[in-house]
Parts: structure tokens; C-alpha cells; sequence
């Protein structure tokens, strides 16, 4: 299980930032940085507070993300969970991200700037903020097939025979977003026969399917609770991969086909057998185009966000170029001089 705790902040973010990159307590490729290089994070958050005129008030927050001693994880493993949860829970604020390995459990620190390169706000923390990181951290758990605590009992594995066990756990009250993920898209996968039957049943049932090139699929609910159905193969150790449910689509459509050829319907469904007036098999008809034109919609508009989401990173990236430069630029320049939006 992952334990997130937030840490006093009494030193200055650069001594900070080093404190926890220390080769004695880590290594290169176990130190990382969100929004910033961690070679030169100090000065780009420096920068980032003076670009907007919020040097003042606290500089940082440190929080750590520590697992058990017992649980089976590897400090790569820990050190990519740890990169999620800060991309997922910082956006647009730098942090600096470093593992380590020094002591019998594996945990990892994280420095968040106090200031958001992207639009100035401050980062203001409570008890609610901080339960948000620690949901994230356990729904992340569960996605890498990790272990979580639940409030009032025992740790609960995540490694077999989840689905029988969630459902009987705490007397049947126990509720899991995973777990309702995973209900609504075996539901979805078995009458639909193509993606975007698949894509639009999950709507239905209240989950927004993200499904692109990328290696995962990623469904979300109206809560914004991410699940990967990557996690349905570790969690209830039954397939769930893009080619599984193709397969599961072509069987279907195979069986649509059968029943077709044997003279049971048509390809508007109406039944040969019973009838169906022209008017009304016409009607179908245009529901059923209707139907297509929506799913190809959905499709382009797939292609539009996949297009923003490249080009807001490409803008991002700039950014960071950007502020580099400025950063050597105030370097080169004296000290008194500064920089003023």
C-alpha cells in the first residue's frame, strides 16, 4: 500500500530540492521532473515565481509517497507511479520527483513549486486537497496491481480473485469506482459490435471511453475517476485488451451474420418472419444512418482532442524552452536588473 503525507517546509526550496536528490538516498534515473528539468528546477522555479511577482509567502510544498516494506515493488515501479500521480495532481505547477532506496521501504519525496507556470495561481492546500492526492495515489495503486488500505479494515491485495471479494467486502458496503468500471464495460463489451458500439454503451453507462493509438484504453467517469482496462486484467485477472475485445466484436458481428443467413432478420433487425411495414423498416433504416453519421462524429472528434492534446504539449514544451532561455538570459544580466512581467 502507498502512504501519502505532507512534510513541513521549513528549509529554502533550493536546499530542499537537494536535500532530496542526494546521491546517498537515490539515483539519476530515479530523480525526475514535471514541468522542469531537475538539474536546473531551483532556478526555473525561482524564475516561474518572478515572472509572476509572487516571491513572497511560502516557496514549496513537500509531500512523500511511501509503501510498505512488504509490498512487491521495484523503485522504477515507484518511481513512474510517483510521475503519474504528480502529472495528475500538479498540473501546470513544476515539480521536482526523486525515489529512494536508502531505507527498508521504498518511497518517494516530491517538491512542488508554490506558484503555477501557466496562469500565476498559488498552490493553497487543506485536509480535502490532501485526500485528493491520497485517492489519486490509491486508484493509481490499483491500476499497477498494487495494494491499498481501506478505511476500518485490514490491507486489501489487489492480486486475485478481486471481483468476488470487493463485492463481499464490509458487509456488501463497500463501493469501487474500479469496480463499477468494470461491471459497465463487460456489460458494454458483450452487445457491442464494434468500438464505437463499445465506446457509446459506456456513455450510456455513464463512462467516457478514451480509446486512440495509445497502448491503453481509459475510461472516466463524471466524477473524473480514471480506471485503465489494463487495471481489469491485474485487478480481476480476466482479459481485457484492444484485441480481445475486437475479437469480442468480430464474434458478435460472425453471429449477427449467422442469424441474417438464416433468414431471421434483415440488416435493419426487423424479423422477416413477422413483417414489418415499408414505412416502418424505412424508419429503422434512417435510425440506423443516423446512428452511423454519430459514431463517425464521435470518431473525428476522437481525432480533434488527440490533435489539441499534441499541440497543447508542443506549446508546453516551448514554454519550458522559453523560460529557460529567460532563466540564462537573467543569468548573463545583473542581479539588481530582474525580470518584470
Amino acid at each position: 500500500m502507498a502512504i501519502i503525507k505532507a512534510v513541513s517546509s521549513g528549509a529554502s526550496i533550493g536546499n530542499a530540492i537537494n536535500y532530496v536528490t542526494k546521491e546517498e538516498k537515490t539515483e539519476e534515473k530515479l530523480v525526475s521532473g514535471v514541468d522542469c528539468n531537475p538539474q536546473t528546477a531551483i532556478d526555473e522555479m525561482k524564475l516561474t515565481k518572478e515572472i509572476w511577482e509572487k516571491q513572497g509567502g511560502r516557496e514549496y510544498y513537500h509531500f512523500v509517497q511511501s509503501f510498505s516494506r512488504l509490498e512487491k515493488i521495484t523503485p522504477e515501479e515507484a518511481h513512474t507511479m510517483a510521475k503519474e500521480l504528480a502529472e495528475q495532481r500538479f498540473k501546470g505547477y513544476e515539480v521536482v520527483i526523486a525515489t529512494h532506496k536508502d531505507r527498508e521501504h521504498i518511497h518517494t519525496h516530491f517538491i512542488v513549486n508554490s506558484v503555477n507556470h501557466e496562469n500565476g495561481y498559488k498552490l493553497h492546500w487543506s485536509k480535502f486537497e490532501l485526500q485528493r492526492m491520497k485517492d489519486i495515489s490509491d486508484n493509481l495503486c490499483m491500476e499497477h496491481g498494487k495494494s491499498i488500505c481501506q478505511k476500518g479494515q485490514e490491507i486489501t491485495a489487489y492480486n486475485q480473485n478481486k471481483y468476488k471479494v470487493l463485492e463481499k467486502s464490509i458487509g456488501g458496503e463497500y463501493k469501487s469506482y474500479v469496480l463499477d468500471c468494470y461491471k459497465a464495460a463487460t456489460a458494454a463489451s458483450q452487445t457491442a459490435t464494434s468500438r464505437e458500439d463499445f465506446i457509446e454503451n459506456m456513455r450510456t453507462a455513464g463512462w467516457e471511453t478514451t480509446w486512440t493509438d495509445r497502448k491503453y484504453i481509459t475510461f472516466t467517469d463524471m466524477n473524473s475517476n480514471k480506471v485503465r482496462n489494463s487495471n481489469f486484467e491485474k485487478t480481476f485477472k480476466e482479459p481485457f485488451g484492444k484485441e480481445d475485445l475486437q475479437h469480442g466484436f468480430e464474434r458478435a458481428n460472425a453471429r449477427r451474420v449467422a442469424e441474417q443467413s438464416r433468414g431471421l432478420t434483415d440488416n435493419t433487425g426487423i424479423n422477416l418472419e413477422t413483417g414489418g411495414s415499408p414505412a416502418n423498416n424505412t424508419d429503422v433504416l434512417i435510425e440506423k444512418l443516423d446512428a452511423t453519421i454519430r459514431d463517425a462524429k464521435d470518431a473525428v472528434s476522437l481525432d480533434v482532442r488527440a490533435k489539441r492534446d499534441r499541440i497543447a504539449k508542443e506549446q508546453s514544451l516551448q514554454r519550458q524552452r522559453d523560460r529557460i532561455e529567460k532563466s540564462k538570459a537573467i543569468e548573463r544580466s545583473e542581479p539588481s536588473q530582474g525580470l518584470r512581467r
